[in-house]
């Protein structure tokens, strides 16, 4: 069955997604639809809305059927659906009836390298610390930070990541040797500090897609 306009096709297409066959005489398959598809059934998932998947609102409370990324420790019966998707990755809770959601407050997320090499190593929702960098803080001296590696990973010892050479063929490195080595963070005042490093951001919320509201027929 096909729409002749484009609202048409839209109900059409949400009634279908539910798994619902288009009957012209029932007109209540709409809203069949819209409740079959909010709880979970249908032969297709909105998009978002799926259980474990993460989105961050631009409001500082979560909205119905989502939890705020914070790493509380819920019931794994009263949110058995997201304790099925999710497990215990993110925290055992009290190991016997509750499960920790993840905690995002603060974090950037990256995506799972799962193989590809670019963050290899990585173990999917592991936590990795943030690059450094050294800086001068008077006009006498210039301090870096550094590492007691001379082989291996020594960019991965401070939070760096390996990159690419050939794309920098105007840079270089200039320093002075024999100089001594000052524990982090730093000495303040006129010498040396250091301090992590992080892209422009803004402020959102992260939550978790945790069960499904329900709606009654009225």
């Amino acid at each position: 069955m096909q729409g002749n306009t484009a609202v048409e096709c839209e109900i059409l297409n949400v009634i279908q997604g539910a798994g619902i066959w288009p009957d012209c005489d029932d007109k209540t398959q709409l809203l069949q639809a819209i409740n079959t598809l909010i709880s979970g059934g249908g032969n297709t998932v909105i998009i978002g809305s799926e259980i474990g998947s993460v989105s961050a609102f631009a409001m500082p409370t979560a909205p119905e059927g989502w939890l705020v990324c914070d790493g509380a420790a819920i019931s794994r019966t009263e949110y058995a659906d997201l304790f099925a998707a999710i497990g215990t990755l993110w925290g055992h809770g009290d190991q016997v009836s509750t499960f920790n959601l993840p905690d995002l407050r603060g974090e950037f997320v990256r995506g799972f390298d799962d193989g590809r090499g670019v963050d290899a190593g990585r173990v999917f929702g592991s936590w990795q610390k943030p690059s450094i960098a050294g800086f001068d803080t008077g006009n006498d001296s210039v301090w870096s930070v550094t590492t007691t590696l001379t082989s291996g990973d020594v960019a991965g010892a401070l939070g760096y990541e390996a990159y690419d050479s050939s794309n920098y063929l105007d840079g270089g490195l200039a320093g002075a040797p024999g100089q001594s080595i000052t524990a982090l963070p730093g000495v303040s005042g006129d010498q040396g500090y250091s301090g992590a490093v992080r892209p422009r951001n803004v402020a959102m919320t992260y939550a978790i897609k945790a069960f499904y509201p329900t709606v009654s027929a009225q």
